[in-house]
């Protein structure tokens, strides 16, 4: 699956990327570039799902790609072949790769399941007598939650097990058999340790990080059934709370999201916050990338918004210089890049805000 997400992602950045684009989107690198990158290229779905994912490793997948023919390489970009076009149409996997939410999910679907997986250990250990056993996780962050939530659900644990039983019954049966089978197999109980990913990328035969990206891909489909599915899950949902935040921002622009919503110029905050002129605009691309509600129109005009968004869909072009010549030089790059993300991002709506 590695092999599609790869050719998918350069196939979309059209060699306006190098393919180190692709390696900081897979890795989740939290930079202002990357994650314009994701929402400009619609690649936010693979946001993080290789974290730990070695440049070299990433290299070597490029590498093996080119001598398939399915990439051409050109100086530090790659160009998608007919073959690898072919190959990707072809795919099984394809239509399994909507499944990814990497964006939203980051950080949550590893919390997700390590809370999850920790109480069907601890409810199985107990309800058998066993009050000594080594937990799956170590993160202080789970165990803390885990303490709480055992807390107020000791006393009905064999509910809990049998409600989280019928629930999974349901997500596991959509799933291909493999990845049902992965789920379960990691699973610890009383008198049982669920295999590691090492071992199960083993198990069936799998690169590292090949398995890394089909693991997520498990997690990305639990939570999404879990939060936007139709089907009720109120005991999978527990664990889930708290955990998928609406908007995703860097540290450094939801500081400077705060300053905006207090009602702080760009002037002010770059003064306050000691940073250039430039930084403060990423951080605006950023957030009206993220937010539905941006106030565009504290930064470009209406009738502006609506010349730059027409420019935007007759030129069909990325390229920030050939917009901003069309338009004869009246608009900045800034007030592009702003209409151009409110645009991509879906917010149009915000448009008239």
């Amino acid at each position: 699956m590695l092999t599609e997400i790869i050719l998918d992602s350069l196939e979309k950045l059209k060699q306006e990327r190098t393919s180190a684009a692709v390696y900081h989107l897979l890795v989740g690198k939290r930079s202002s570039q990357t994650l314009q990158d994701a929402h400009i290229y619609r690649l936010t779905g693979y946001f993080g799902i290789a974290k730990g994912m070695e440049k070299q490793a990433f290299d070597e997948e490029i590498e093996k790609l080119v001598s398939k023919d399915y990439l051409l390489q050109r100086g530090d970009r790659a160009v998608v072949t007919q073959e690898g076009m072919d190959f990707l149409k072809k795919s099984e996997f394809k239509g399994l790769l909507q499944h990814y939410n990497g964006l939203h999910y980051d950080r949550a679907s590893d919390l997700f399941y390590e809370r999850l997986s920790l109480f069907i250990q601890t409810a199985a250990n107990i309800k058998r007598g066993n009050h000594r056993f080594i937990p799956v996780s170590e993160n202080q962050e789970v165990l803390r939650w885990m303490k709480n939530y055992y807390a107020t659900t000791r006393h009905r644990l064999q509910e809990s097990l049998d409600q989280l039983y019928d629930e999974l019954l349901v997500f596991l049966n959509r799933l291909p058999e493999q990845h049902a089978e992965i789920f379960v197999k990691r699973l610890s109980g009383y008198s049982h340790f669920g295999l590691s990913k090492v071992q199960l990328a083993a198990f069936y035969h799998l690169d590292k990080y090949e398995f890394l990206v089909l693991y997520q891909l498990i997690l990305h489909r639990l939570l999404t059934y879990v939060i936007y599915d139709s089907t009720p899950t109120p005991t999978l949902a527990l664990f889930a709370k708290g955990l998928v935040k609406e908007v995703f921002l860097t540290d450094s622009a939801r500081k400077t999201n705060d300053l905006l919503k207090q009602g702080r110029s760009v002037e002010e905050i770059c003064r306050i916050r000691k940073l250039k002129e430039s930084t403060v605009h990423d951080h605006l691309i950023e957030i009206a990338y993220a937010h539905p509600r941006f106030p565009l129109n504290n930064y470009v005009s209406s009738e502006a918004v609506s010349e730059i968004g027409k420019q935007i869909e007759r030129l069909e072009s990325r390229k920030l210089k050939d917009i901003k010549q069309a338009l004869d030089d009246r608009y900045s790059y800034l007030q592009i890049r702003l209409v151009m993300a409110v645009y991509r991002a879906g917010w149009q709506k915000g448009v008239e805000q």
